[in-house]
């Protein structure tokens, strides 16, 4: 059988059974590129991303409390635009340095990975979502995957140790692969790319290195300095730091016999004859061991000496220098050394005295005014409690409902009440769902949450501050101003539209410290008809200059009494103030309606 023109053939082997077509395996080759890394190099890497990939599992599996799997898949290399050709946004990308290496690698996270890591890490039992969000992070999000990466670049410092001591930190977090452009379309990189499970979740991950940060370590990616046996710079002994080190020495000979009578006389310049010396059997040993057999050495016939330390010296002929004067000074640079040695050591014990000392005052300072174990007492969003749950609940409207969850989870009840009927309807009941199973999360992901979120509402504050007097108390300022047939329109048309807000204004167009603009008469009817304790008791709220103001428009015949009876008042909340307060508006305003009072506006005089 012949083929045509153009024909390609399929390779074949030769076997037992004959011709047999080889399983298709085609890689595009382009020789205007040659590869960079040869396969050698290529199975070391795979060596490493096997190392990376049991490590980085073990510290994942550890953070979100649950099963971690990561399976490598591939290692290859290709240009770097190949790799993010085919990558949709969003997608999280994370990009790293590992000093000293020049350059930085790249660990792209797919989003279904990226959602389960996320999903367990505020606290979801199953860390599984029913669909994919198919959104960009947010901004809470892209901060918890921050704290989240050192889970990742720990473990890869560890796997690239043979190498050296490499740091790996985070450069950016990007989900555009269009913005993550760390080196040129054309450059070569290696792609390791695993299968990333969590829980019952599936996704990808893949780690890539280009060309310029493997550059200077391309001679040791090669499987005969992998397996090669090699030591330490720093376990090689080296002959001046052996030379350099203290050691006790003892030059040992044998002295022949010697009588008890003889040792009994031995003292300092004792001749003793030492024949073993010419010998060669004198030994020298270094902290106890031998290290070396001194061959006799004896010069000129002369003697060695007993000295006082026990040790052995060559000495020439002659007595050794024990004469009063040098005992004593012997004896005085002794007493000298011993004397500073003792005064260092005193006076690093007061410092340490001084120390506990200072520690001790300020742990009982601490304790006196209540802030011992402050920060370890500080509850998670405990200033989001008091902050406005229509403004928290606008925040959390774009949020993952577990995120939701976590931050309801933190707040008390109230709180959280207050915030769940703002969020959206169709969510509420999953929320609460998850807030039921919430299993709890790491503490770096709730403590930046509790960062971004607080960010967000003191952003609000302040821009509300900058605005000056909005709201419900510039609606009541401006009718406080206007006519009163204005005033009258507006409030008669509003109470059919809103009744609720017309009665807010106008519970707020008089308050308590507005009586002072009464007339004599009006003064008197209110005292007559209002409580006198809630008259007294709002009263304590005032400034005193009000307050004696207040005091002189009562009738003299009454004065002195609310005078003594005022005084008689013990110390009042300022909750209390304020009711008692609105309860003697509330006369006012009765007797207003009556006629029995009048009020005098802007236009009336």
């Amino acid at each position: 059988m012949s083929a045509g023109p153009g024909t390609v053939l399929p390779p074949f082997m030769v076997g037992p059974r004959g011709r047999e077509p080889l399983p298709e395996r085609v890689k595009l080759y382009d020789f205007r590129r040659p590869d960079k890394f040869t396969k050698d190099q290529i199975r070391t890497m795979q060596i490493l991303a096997e190392t990376f990939g049991k490590l980085a599992e073990t510290a994942l599996s550890a953070k979100l409390r649950t099963l971690v799997a990561l399976e490598l898949d591939t290692v290859d290399q290709e240009t770097y635009d190949e790799f993010t050709a085919p990558l949709c946004a969003p997608t999280v990308l994370a990009v790293a340095t590992m000093r000293p290496l020049k350059g930085q690698a790249v660990l792209r996270i797919s989003m279904d990975a990226a959602d389960a890591i996320l999903e367990r890490a505020f606290g979801s039992q199953d860390a599984v979502l029913p669909e994919a969000l198919k959104r960009e992070l947010t901004d809470i999000e892209c901060a918890s995957m921050e704290r989240l990466m050192p889970a990742f670049l720990n473990p890869l410092a560890s796997a690239w140790e043979f190498a050296g001591a490499l740091e790996t930190e985070l450069v950016t977090l990007e989900t555009n692969p269009r913005f993550c452009q760390i080196v040129p379309p054309n450059e070569m990189i290696i792609i390791t790319s695993f299968r990333l499970k969590v829980g019952g979740s599936e996704g990808r991950l893949d780690v890539v290195y280009p060309f310029l940060l493997l550059e200077p370590l391309i001679s040791k990616l090669s499987a005969k300095y992998w397996y090669s046996r090699r030591v330490p710079e720093e376990d090689r002994p080296l002959e001046a730091t052996a030379r350099a080190t203290r050691l006790p020495a003892e030059l040992v000979c044998p002295a022949g016999k010697i009588s008890v009578g003889e040792l009994s006389r031995l003292k300092r310049g004792t001749v003793i004859p030492l024949p073993a010396l010419d010998q060669g059997r004198t030994v020298l040993r270094l902290g106890g061991r031998v290290v070396a057999v001194c061959p006799g050495t004896r010069k000129d016939g002369g003697d060695w000496t007993a000295c006082a330390n026990g040790s052995h010296a060559q000495r020439p002929n002659g007595e050794g220098d024990d004469t009063p004067a040098a005992v004593a000074a012997g004896i005085k640079d002794a007493l000298s050394s011993l004397k500073s040695g003792l005064a260092e050591a005193v006076d690093g014990l007061g410092k340490r005295i001084d120390e506990l000392k200072g520690s001790q005052e300020d742990m009982a300072d601490r304790v006196f005014y209540g802030q011992a174990d402050a920060q370890e007492r500080r509850r998670p969003f405990q200033e989001l409690g008091g902050a406005d749950a229509k403004a928290l609940a606008l925040f959390l409207a774009n949020e993952r409902a577990q995120l939701c969850a976590l931050v309801l989870s933190h707040l008390d009840e109230a709180a959280g009440a207050r915030v769940l009927p703002f969020l959206p309807d169709a969510a509420q009941t999953d929320i609460i769902r998850r807030v039921a199973l919430f299993d709890g999360a790491p503490q770096d992901v709730v403590a930046e949450v509790d960062r971004v979120l607080g960010v967000k509402m003191a952003a609000i504050e302040r821009s509300r501050a900058s605005q000056g007097s909005m709201g419900l108390s510039k609606a009541v300022g401006i009718l406080s101003l206007v006519p009163r047939d204005t005033e009258k329109l507006v409030i008669g048309t509003m109470e059919s539209a809103n009744a609720e807000l017309a009665e807010s204004i106008k519970r707020n167009m008089f308050v308590f410290e507005d009586i002072v603009i009464l007339d004599d008469e009006s003064v008197e009817a209110v005292l007559n008809m209002a409580d006198r304790q809630d008259l007294l008791v709002a009263m304590k709220v005032m400034d005193d200059r009000e307050r004696e103001r207040l005091f002189a428009r009562f009738p003299a015949a009454a004065r002195d009494g609310l005078r003594a009876e005022y005084k008689t008042l013990g110390r009042k909340r300022v909750r209390e103030c304020d009711e008692a307060g609105a309860r003697v508006v509330a006369v006012i305003k009765a007797l207003e309606e009556e006629g029995r009072i009048g009020i005098l506006r802007a236009d009336e005089g």
